[in-house]
């Protein structure tokens, strides 16, 4: 077998430049680099503390809320509902 084959190619061979296509130049606007927005954990939870439930929130490529479980609408339903009362402490020590 031949060692030529076994050598790693260098960059410069094996790069090819990118040009844009005849009559355009590229702008600024290409080349500018883009804001990186803030990592934002996806999906994200949350505690709804007035109904002590977690909120799972789907955010898109902007960062705005697309998908929760449970729904807004499921969430009002869960509001409207009457809250039941704590158990009465027992004292089970006797």
């Amino acid at each position: 077998m031949s060692t030529a084959m076994l050598q790693p190619a260098s960059p410069a061979s094996s790069a090819t430049p990118i040009l844009p296509p005849r009559g355009q130049t590229p702008s600024t606007a290409e080349t500018a680099p883009a804001e990186v927005a803030p990592a934002m954990p996806n999906p994200r939870l949350r505690i709804d503390p007035a109904l002590s439930l977690v909120v799972i929130e789907f955010r898109d490529a902007v960062g705005e809320v697309s998908l929760s479980i449970p729904t807004p609408k499921e969430l009002e339903a869960y509001r409207d509902q009457p809250r039941p009362e704590p158990a009465p402490s027992v004292d089970v020590s006797r």
